[in-house]
């Protein structure tokens, strides 16, 4: 399914949660893993957990 994170869209598995998305989102970017998220949002500005489960065309935001 595709997501978008910081409005760049993400291929990820059905089922993936918003840790798995964002960490799709470093592997297409070359980005450290071990970057540390500092908060993560949804597309109307609530924050969201990393362990929460997201839908296909769900849009994720967030800031290192």
């Amino acid at each position: 399914m595709i997501v978008f994170v910081n409005d760049i869209p993400v291929k990820t598995y059905y089922g993936a949660k918003v840790k798995s998305a964002i960490m799709a989102y470093f592997r297409d970017h070359d980005l450290s893993p071990k970057t540390e998220i500092k908060e993560v949002r949804d597309a109307y500005g609530h924050r969201i957990a990393l362990d929460g489960s997201i839908r296909s065309n769900a849009r994720i935001y967030f800031k290192m």
